[in-house]
């Protein structure tokens, strides 16, 4: 039963992280959302028996990539400009979309059969293993992640640079 409550508690998390990122008018608030969302994902981890996929979750994306973002939005323009007010158009149309997105889901959900997921042993998390996938079997997308941090690196780099806004590159 407790287990059970904890399981919502993280799902909870993430959904509400996702809508205060989606929704907020704020960059910070959009941020505190995805990090917020980050945390319940890394809590989902860890029920499912994967610390080391969890504690990686935590390290880089939550503690690196969401840290990053802030650090970029912090050096750009954005943080000074208030939020444009909200479309009452563009908000009709969000809710008309959330509203046949949910029944949709509400539609499958009820059609759906749901089979037992055997557990999964131990030695199947082991870091040892998961280091010999990413470097063997995943090392395009191990490579190409890299990539894009460096990409972001520089972007950040070029946005900071004084007396370079409004010019193009």
């Amino acid at each position: 039963m407790i287990g059970q409550a904890i399981q919502f508690l993280f799902v909870g998390l993430v959904l509400v992280g996702g809508g205060v990122a989606a929704l907020s008018r704020h960059v910070l608030y959009n941020i505190i959302g995805l990090g917020i969302s980050l945390f319940g994902v890394a809590g989902l981890f860890l029920l499912l028996g994967s610390p080391f996929v969890a504690a990686m979750q935590l390290l880089i994306y939550l503690g690196g990539i969401t840290v990053a973002i802030v650090f970029a939005m912090m050096l750009s323009i954005a943080m000074t400009l208030d939020p444009l007010p909200r479309s009452p158009v563009k908000t009709g149309f969000a809710a008309v979309a959330a509203l046949v997105f949910g029944m949709g889901v509400y539609g499958l959900i009820g059609r759906a059969t749901f089979a037992e997921v055997a557990p999964v042993p131990a030695e199947a998390w082991a870091v040892g293993r998961i280091g010999n996938a990413l470097l063997e079997h995943y090392n395009l997308v191990f490579e190409t992640l890299s990539v894009v941090l460096l990409l972001a690196i520089i972007g950040a780099i070029l946005i900071a640079r004084p007396g370079q806004r409004g010019k193009a590159a």
